[in-house]
């Protein structure tokens, strides 16, 4: 066949042809497997091969479609070529020529031996025409489909086949698919299976707490997570093993009952669909919103301010779900001088309250213990958030805090650890400068320190605990250099119980379980042993306040900080939070450095303050005193009021209530009666002879009166200096208490009765305005020194400076307002005023007969009830109300 000489399209036109007669001869064979197939998929919508056991459809399925396939295969493949007669045919017949054309255009023609070139070329130019010619008669030919059905049977068996497919499927519905692949794939179900049991649920991350979520088979819409949520799937289904798709770190758990139990980790939107034998269980799409790090920023300058040694960090942090630690890494920005061979970086946790959303704050810390203290430093702020994202700020220069030094063995101690702690000395080199420092003139308790931190040096002692060392020199130097060495050695003695504590705390929170009682015990015995250092080291300084001129009274022991902290210190220690044991550790020590930095200043504001205070807690006592004594005045008025009233008659004890006047009630309850105005009326019912014979007791009331009315005006004009405000209150009691006066000399005792009721309501709140001006006043009079609790009241004003301690007994919050020691002690609710007990149990010494507890009853009742007629005077209604007020409070 010479393709080559045919024209373009002639040429595709016999390749088509080629390749029907290809796939007609395929067809032939490949009917078969079809055909079977067909056949099999109407038995898989019938529900036949899907309902044997899986190992028997494979090996039925693999038997039948194995042997089928392999023998068209090899049939397929010893197919002869088309051969190009066979092409022309095809064309010739699908084009309806009668003839072949197509050979024609392939042939050559024949020219006899012996034709000149002219003829040839006459001969050539006439077999183009006719080519031509031919061609042109051509341009009708085309190619019909393969005919794959040859006879009718075949046609027949076809379209039989595809109307039961069409008809079962139709049958079939929805789960015409779900069985064909059932059918043809063994291990998998369909519809007539029962579907297992699902459960599932989304439990939220650790940072994103909530409430789980249950899941149904499908999610119509969106389901909103947080990132790191865990999936959990239960599916009783132990014929198969269930698949889940659209996640990623997937964990299947067999359990017990022969379930499975499948736990997947949230990381990413999109659809997730739990499978099982080819059939979907459930399909939910998921919506993961990613944790975003935290949002961390300066909020302003940081660093030491106004000399303090305490170091400054403003911060801010936002993040959606919490944030789970804030810290500030200090990067040292050490001069080229004393460039270190290697970097230097200090990381400091700052504190946070659980783990919040979004927080602010200023933490001061005290970072002058530290090599790099006073030096500038690069501050960048880091916070994790509780999925383990991290996000720092931008970096801020700034001067961390130090302690003022001005001796200069200190300063050379202090240099020779930052050049030991950088590596710009070496431990040799560090040996040496302490030998040049032990050559100086120096006292004993200075050179033999020096001397064996010079042998530590050249031993095996680590840095740390060299720094250390030279550190606490360091602060022994300055305070003996400054305070003396007294309160310097005071110092140094709490500053190693403090570190001794320290050392004994960090390995307790090294243990995993609760610390064994011997340990608690020592640990107790310890922080004793520096709640007693710390009062010892206060003494010391306050009778160096006393060599300067400056008086004050030791203040009681239990009243300072360091004895709650201690408590503190060793409840956070039992439970295992040794962060915050340190922190209340060092809280502990903080008013000691305060004391030791004190200057002259502030120790003269704090004996003002000591000053202002004993004055206030006078004044306080004195008030108190004075409402003792006009209560007493009061109980003395109405004993006379009850004793003057004529005896009631005895057929009033059992007349009805109802037809008592509110006198005659109130004489039944013992009480006075209320004065109406009709007082000429009243006194003429009294007992004369009782009047002369109560006197001399009135006489005595209106002494000790108008000694009160003084005290008063003495108490006004002090607390007036004291505080600098005026009591109106007081001044009203002391006007009052001329009324008082007057209704005791003219003999009215009912009238003193309710003058004095009047100046006792006045006094109550000059106790009140007493105290809030007192509290204004005290506000910052302390100065540096305000932690320091006032004396206690049982020092006398002889034991000064330390010389004598607080007893035992006195209260730790006795600088505070005494108004709840000034209150009266309350009356127990089981007794009378007389302080006998009301119940009826065989030891009370009381009993009241229950009819007269019946009868008590019954008169409060009708009291209530004149309370409430509004016909009745307004005197009367007035005070039954005051009278029936403390009945009606709730209990």
């Amino acid at each position: 066949m010479k393709t080559a000489l045919l024209p373009p399209r002639f040429a595709r036109l016999k390749r088509q042809a080629a390749r029907r007669l290809r796939m007609e001869q395929c067809w032939h064979h490949a009917r078969w497997p079809v055909l079977l197939a067909g056949l099999w998929g109407c038995a898989a919508l019938l529900h036949l091969p899907q309902s044997l056991p899986d190992w028997l459809h494979f090996l039925l399925e693999l038997t039948t479609f194995g042997s089928v396939l392999g023998w068209a295969f090899r049939r397929i493949l010893r197919l002869p070529q088309p051969t190009l007669k066979q092409v022309d045919q095809r064309i010739e017949r699908d084009s309806g020529l009668g003839f072949p054309p197509l050979a024609a255009l392939t042939d050559s023609p024949a020219l006899p031996e012996g034709l000149s070139e002219d003829q040839k070329n006459r001969e050539g130019q006439l077999w183009t025409i006719h080519r031509q010619r031919l061609l042109t008669s051509l341009e009708t030919l085309h190619l019909r489909p393969p005919r794959l059905f040859t006879h009718w049977t075949g046609r027949l068996v076809a379209i039989l086949l595809t109307l039961c497919l069409f008809v079962l499927g139709g049958l079939a519905g929805s789960q015409a698919g779900l069985r064909l692949k059932a059918g043809f794939i063994p291990g998998m179900d369909d519809d007539a299976t029962p579907i297992p049991a699902m459960q599932a649920w989304v439990d939220r991350p650790a940072y994103a707490p909530g409430p789980p979520l249950f899941l149904t088979a499908r999610s119509t819409s969106p389901l909103p997570l947080p990132e790191g949520a865990l999936l959990h799937v239960v599916v009783e289904a132990p014929a198969g093993r269930p698949s889940l798709h659209g996640t990623s770190h997937v964990r299947r758990t067999r359990l017990q009952n022969g379930g499975w139990q499948i736990e997947s980790t949230l990381r990413k939107s999109g659809k997730v669909t739990l499978s099982i034998r080819g059939r979907r269980l459930g399909r939910w799409i998921m919506q993961i919103s990613a944790d975003t790090p935290p949002d961390v920023r300066w909020t302003g300058k940081a660093g030491a301010k106004d000399q303090d040694w305490h170091t400054s960090f403003p911060w801010s942090v936002t993040q959606p779900h919490g944030v789970a630690e804030l810290e500030v890494r200090l990067q040292p920005i050490i001069p080229p001088s004393r460039q270190p061979d290697q970097g230097h970086e200090l990381t400091i946790p700052l504190p946070l309250e659980k783990q919040p959303a979004e927080a602010k704050g200023d933490t001061r810390l005290d970072l002058s213990d530290s090599p790099f203290a006073g030096l500038e430093v690069a501050g960048t702020l880091c916070a994790r958030s509780g999925s383990g994202k991290q996000g720092c700020s931008q970096a801020q220069t700034f001067r961390l805090g130090h302690r003022p030094f001005h001796d200069p063995l200190s300063r050379a101690l202090l240099e020779l650890r930052l050049h030991l702690t950088t590596g710009q000395n070496d431990r040799k080199q560090a040996a040496h400068m302490l030998g040049l420092l032990t050559e100086l003139p120096l006292s004993t308790d200075l050179s033999l320190p020096l001397v064996l931190l010079q042998r530590q040096l050249t031993g095996t002692m680590p840095v740390t605990a060299l720094n250390d060392q030279l550190w606490f020199m360091a602060l022994y130097a300055e305070d003996r250099a400054q305070s003396g060495r007294d309160i310097a050695a005071s110092m140094l003695h709490v500053r190693a119980l403090q570190n001794a504590i320290r050392l004994h705390l960090i390995a307790l929170g090294q243990q995993p379980a609760p610390p064994p009682s011997a340990e608690q015990q020592t640990l107790h015995d310890e922080l004793e042993e520096l709640k007693t250092a710390l009062d010892g080291h206060m003494a010391f300084i306050f009778q160096k306040a006393s060599q300067n001129g400056l008086v004050m009274p030791m203040p009681g022991g239990k009243g300072m900080p360091w004895v709650h902290l201690a408590g503190k210190v060793q409840s956070d220690a039992l439970a295992g939070r040794t962060a915050q044991a340190l922190d209340h550790l060092r809280e502990m020590v903080e008013p000691a450095e305060q004391l030791r930095q004190a200057t002259l200043p502030d120790m003269q504001a704090l004996a003002a303050s000591m000053k202002a205070q004993a004055e206030a807690r006078t004044q306080r006592l004195a008030l108190r005193d004075l409402i003792r004594q006009e209560t007493d005045l009061l109980n003395h008025a109405q004993k006379r009021l009850a004793s003057e009233q004529p005896p009631p008659e005895t057929e009033t004890r059992h007349k009805d209530i109802s037809q008592m006047s509110t006198a005659e009630l109130l004489s039944q309850l013992g009480m006075a009666a209320p004065s109406t105005g009709g007082s000429s009326t009243a006194s003429a019912q009294l007992d004369q002879a009782a009047v002369l014979r109560h006197a001399d007791a009135r006489q005595q009331d209106h002494a000790t009166q108008q000694a009160l009315r003084l005290l008063a005006r003495t108490l006004n004009h002090r607390g007036e200096t004291l505080t600098k405000k005026k009591m109106s209150s007081l001044l009203k009691a002391e006007k009052d208490m001329g009324l008082v006066l007057t209704s005791l000399a003219t003999r009215q005792d009912e009238e003193s009765v309710k003058n004095i009721q009047t100046v006792l309501n006045d006094l109550s709140q000059s106790r009140h305005d007493m105290s809030r001006n007192q509290s204004e006043a005290s506000k910052g009079s302390k100065g540096h020194l305000g932690f320091i609790p006032p004396p206690s009241a049982s020092s006398s004003p002889d034991e000064q400076n330390g010389a004598t301690t607080a007893s035992p007994d006195d209260d730790p919050n006795s600088g505070q307002d005494d108004d709840s020691h000034d209150e009266d002690e309350k009356q127990p609710d089981n007794q009378d005023p007389l302080g006998r007990k009301m119940d009826d149990s065989p030891d009370s010494d009381a009993h009241i007969p229950d009819h007269e507890r019946n009868r008590a009853h019954d008169i409060e009742r009708e009291l209530q009830r004149r309370a409430s007629d509004r016909t009745r005077p307004q005197s009367e209604l007035d005070y039954l109300n005051r009278l029936l007020a403390p009945l009606r409070q709730p209990h």
